[in-house]
């Protein structure tokens, strides 16, 4: 941990929501960040405003200080370009040491900073299963969280392998080795788990603002539900925490859902029964419910849009 974070010297491309996050974090177990470049007007002055000093608009000015970590933390289709542009910086610093350079995104390969390992750094992407909506609150979420480590080179005891890990143990993080081929994967849970949770909620919300609940009050009030929910599902899993008409088989209830959508939110119906489709299994895995009983309420969730009866 010592040289991971306390003495580490750093600089983050890109000071967004992560980015900025991540150095505060950084620097609150006493690394020192170099500096840091933002890419618009706008996103200059919301980095200064969370990093202090000016945002660096030189890239020659990354390199002056000798960093020993180079965070990118833009957006994924701008990781290549970035990336070449860095290898040139790095192979022209004459007398650095050899660097790590860390790309923060989930779902795009470690093969995207080639140019900067050809240069003479070690690479990995390093992406913590966090969610940043910003970055003063985000840099303390990385305590406790998981962090996927995809160095390029594997083999135990590989520098970006080993530096990857101790740095996320040092924000007390927990590290996973994450292969590269199966990021694409990782990333598409990660959005089903927060991502989605969101729009589900967006739309829930909707439907209980249509259903009666006052709008400005809406949220408040069944967030409770949601929030027992997710305690449910740490506690007991997803098959056990599983609860409502589906997990009693109650069709009667799952058509008069149907019914009430295709009246009031017709474009939430697919939705609510693709939803239905795949929380099946997880009734079956229940063992409560016979066979009967799961594919009558197989059929309903089928029905067209136009029947949902």
């Amino acid at each position: 941990m010592e040289t991971a974070a306390t003495s580490l010297r750093f600089v983050v491309i890109g000071a967004g929501r992560l980015g900025a996050g991540l150095a505060l974090a950084l620097r609150k177990r006493g690394a020192d960040l170099l500096g840091y470049t933002a890419n618009s007007p706008a996103g200059r002055a919301r980095a200064e405003t969370w990093l202090g000093g000016r945002a660096t608009t030189d890239p020659d000015l990354l390199v002056s200080g000798a960093p020993q970590l180079y965070v990118v933390a833009v957006p994924d289709g701008a990781i290549s370009e970035v990336a070449g542009q860095l290898a040139e910086l790095i192979r022209h610093a004459a007398g650095a040491t050899a660097p790590f350079v860390a790309h923060t995104s989930g779902a795009t390969s470690v093969n995207v900073l080639r140019p900067c390992e050809e240069a003479g750094a070690s690479t990995l992407v390093f992406h913590p299963l966090q969610t940043f909506s910003e970055p003063v609150t985000g840099s303390e979420r990385f305590a406790g969280a998981a962090v996927a480590v995809t160095p390029s080179d594997t083999q135990d005891g590989a520098p970006a392998l080993t530096f990857g890990f101790a740095l996320a143990e040092a924000l007390g993080a927990h590290p996973f080795l994450l292969p590269d081929h199966k990021r694409s994967l990782y990333h598409a849970a990660a959005s089903l788990a927060c991502n989605y949770l969101v729009t589900l909620e967006h739309h829930a919300e909707q439907l209980f603002v249509k259903a009666g609940l006052p709008a400005d009050r809406a949220s408040s009030l069944f967030l409770p539900l949601v929030r027992a929910t997710l305690e449910n599902l740490a506690e007991q899993g997803s098959v056990a925490a599983l609860t409502g008409p589906l997990s009693r088989g109650d069709t009667r209830t799952i058509a008069g859902h149907l019914a009430a959508l295709l009246a009031e939110a017709p474009h939430l119906l697919p939705v609510y029964q693709a939803l239905g489709r795949a929380t099946l299994p997880l009734i079956e895995a229940r063992g409560e419910l016979d066979r009967e009983s799961i594919t009558a309420m197989e059929e309903l969730l089928h029905s067209p849009p136009s029947d949902p009866a």
